[in-house]
């Protein structure tokens, strides 16, 4: 009989990825690499003692991912016309659940920030309210692309909140970050038909746009002569924008599909983008951490088949 080829483990192993693509999780090393580069920004190159790395990490992670399936929970009724094959519409992930878990990582995420004090679970709060307006109102051609921004450069800042706000050029990182990721939002919006332009040239501007930020990503925080690591940032944020403007000049008829294939290209820059401030930011611990963030890329990548990005 048909039931009979198939093992008991298989029904709960659909399920788990089915849950895996509605959290995105090859996604999951930006949300980490953001804390990441922020710490190391604030601590001049020093990561801070104890568990408070690993905290901020895991905080963060359920703030990100609560929110990348409560988005899929609001969408779910579009996507059962434009993308049934993902996990809601298709039924593989009941809305109840889905809601449930995101509401509860919400929760958890500035719980775990609190074990590190009370500004850690503040700042990941707000970093959680801020996703919440945007999964659950703003969703404008410039306000919800310009909010996602402030979420990812809000997290981005958590390391710079919570390692002793401090002062001078190192809160340029969240601002370049922010406007890339708006670029990136903006190009994304063209993916399922929210903005009419897949006709213009609309889709490459915004790649090279982003290719411009992420080339000039490291400058702010370089001083003469230049350290080794600070060459490092240069090499490494110019390479992977010429991978964007190779893309971005590569595509001659832009469709939905060719959208998706760059944003996921796009997204996975971003820990090209946070390995660059961690180089940039140099002492004992910026090339390490830069170096972590970077082993993200091939699990990011290796990942996306399963869990799509986008």
């Amino acid at each position: 009989m048909s039931g009979a080829a198939h093992s008991p483990a298989a029904g709960p192993l659909a399920t788990l990825l089915a849950w895996g693509r509605l959290a995105r999780l090859s996604l999951a090393p930006t949300a980490a690499a953001d804390v990441l580069a922020g710490l190391v920004l604030a601590g001049s190159g020093r990561l801070p003692g104890g568990a408070t790395t690993g905290l901020l990490v895991a905080a963060s992670l359920c703030v990100y991912h609560a929110n990348l399936i409560l988005n899929d929970w609001r969408d779910r009724d579009d996507d059962r016309r434009l993308r049934p094959a993902r996990p809601l519409p298709a039924g593989a992930v009941a809305p109840r659940p889905a809601l449930g878990v995101a509401l509860a990582l919400c929760v958890a995420g500035p719980a775990v920030a609190a074990i590190v004090g009370p500004r850690a679970a503040a700042w990941l709060g707000l970093v959680c309210a801020l996703a919440l307006l945007y999964n659950l109102r703003e969703r404008g051609p410039w306000s919800g692309p310009v909010l996602l921004a402030a979420c990812r450069a809000t997290n981005l800042a958590t390391g710079l909140v919570v390692g002793g706000l401090p002062l001078g050029r190192v809160w340029l990182a969240p601002v370049v970050y922010a406007a890339y990721v708006c670029c990136v939002a903006r190009l994304g919006r063209l993916e399922d038909g929210a903005d009419e332009g897949l006709s213009s040239q609309r889709p490459r501007h915004l790649l090279t746009g982003a290719a411009v930020l992420l080339a000039v990503c490291a400058l702010p925080f370089l001083s003469l002569p230049l350290r080794p690591a600070q060459v490092g940032a240069l090499a490494l944020a110019v390479v992977a924008a010429a991978g964007l403007v190779a893309r971005a000049h590569a595509v001659a008829t832009w469709t939905p599909a060719a959208v998706e294939a760059a944003m996921g290209l796009a997204l996975r820059r971003l820990l090209a983008l946070t390995a660059a401030f961690a180089l940039a930011a140099g002492g004992p611990h910026g090339p390490a951490v830069a170096a972590a963030i970077l082993a993200g890329y091939p699990l990011s990548w290796g990942l996306r088949g399963v869990f799509p990005p986008s």
